[in-house]
């Protein structure tokens, strides 16, 4: 039953915190006595355009019987879910699960064979197509959702992998996103503005921190659910392969028991693979810049967000994640200083410190005794840092 609420002018206005002068003649389809029974497309100044379907955010090309299609739709037990925030990963682990699934021998698997089949046709988020077009999909069906857990359809033998990843550099792969995707009509789009918009939870798909909260408490005791952290794919895409094959089932870890075949999917699943070919993802028509794949690194938050909107973050996953699990995640990848930064501090310490021993005239013994501690610091700084050298070797699903 659709919902008996009416969605107003004023109540569109209090919904998204702003004011009637920011929403540009033409860039607002409403009713006044309309109820919520269809979508509400909006652009206010210098925001993305997006739409507002049963009081929840999404990309204005959505449409309404879809996305309850989708949240009503009933799985098959072969159905494999990838769940994520948008920015998360959601195209790299839909293409291993491809390959995994329907791509065996993989001899004529590859960008090498030219044009293939989009992976949203092929593999389809589900509040995008609704019901009816998964439906006709060949199974097993590969399917994407964004769908927070609470949403997302449930069936106890259908097979789930969710994926999050640190909010600081999700923010910055969905920023880009938006400004390359026509359907935002956003190119020029203000990154200040965006982080706002981002912590404020008044993007397409919803609140980052809300989604990842609701897919927490399905970590434990979830036979069915398959829980990944982006970052330990960047670390481990051998191991992520070779996790989520097992995942699978029995005729995927059957696969990768040929380690030909395992070392075709872990080369077809690397940046340089990916990003060639890349109508595989999404028609070039789409997007403003033709590359869907943008960076192959962590960290990349750092060129962007100015120390203030870093801590700004930082106190804001605090807050939101207390008395989580998530709540000590990524405090490497997030935090201000680098493994690089943090060695040139030490160095420029230690240089001090030897010429403050070199004129004070310290004995050899007590320098020699000194430098030892100092090397030892610098082991352990080493060891908790986290590396970035996956940049030039890993995917970052920045775009998906």
């Amino acid at each position: 039953m659709p919902p008996k609420n009416i969605i107003n002018k004023n109540n569109l206005l209090h919904l998204l915190n702003v004011e009637e002068a920011h929403l540009p003649l033409g860039h607002l389809t409403i009713n006044e006595n309309e109820k919520a029974t269809k979508k509400i497309v909006y652009q206010p100044e210098g925001h993305p355009k997006q739409a507002i379907i049963d009081g929840e955010i999404w990309p204005p090309i959505f449409e309404v019987e879809a996305v309850r299609s989708a949240k009503s739709m009933q799985p098959l037990p072969s159905d494999v879910f990838v769940c994520t925030y948008p920015k998360c990963g959601t195209t790299w682990i839909q293409h291993i699960c491809s390959q995994l699934l329907f791509c065996s021998g993989l001899i004529e698997y590859g960008p090498h064979q030219g044009k293939v089949a989009e992976l949203c046709i092929t593999s389809p988020m589900i509040e995008r197509v609704g019901a009816d077009y998964c439906n006709n999909l060949n199974h097993p069906r590969l399917l994407k959702t964004h769908f927070s857990h609470n949403n997302c359809p449930k069936n106890n033998l259908s097979k789930y992998i969710f994926a999050c990843r640190n909010p600081k550099d999700c923010l910055i792969s969905y920023y880009h996103h938006n400004k390359n995707f026509k359907i935002y009509d956003w190119a020029d789009g203000n990154f200040d503005q965006f982080f706002q918009l981002f912590i404020e939870g008044k993007l397409a798909f919803g609140d980052y921190f809300e989604h990842l909260k609701s897919w927490l408490p399905q970590k434990k005791n979830n036979k069915n659910l398959l829980f990944l952290k982006y970052e330990d794919m960047l670390k481990d895409l051998k191991g992520t392969i070779i996790l989520i094959a097992k995942f699978l089932g029995e005729n995927s870890s059957k696969l990768i028991e040929n380690n030909k075949i395992l070392e075709k999917i872990i080369k077809e699943s690397q940046l340089e693979s990916m990003q060639q070919n890349q109508t595989r993802w999404f028609p070039g028509n789409a997007l403003h810049n033709e590359s869907f794949i943008r960076k192959g690194c962590a960290r990349d938050w750092k060129n962007y967000l100015s120390r203030e909107q870093s801590d700004l973050m930082d106190k804001l996953f605090k807050q939101r994640m207390a008395g989580t699990e998530a709540e000590n995640w990524w405090k490497d990848e997030m935090r201000w200083e680098d493994e690089e930064e943090e060695n040139e501090e030490f160095k420029q310490e230690t240089e001090e410190l030897e010429t403050l021993n070199n004129d004070s005239g310290m004995e050899s013994g007590d320098d020699e005794e000194s430098c030892f501690d100092n090397n030892n610091r610098r082991d352990s700084v080493s060891s908790e840092c986290y590396s970035t050298t996956s940049c030039s070797s890993s995917l970052d699903s920045s775009n998906f």
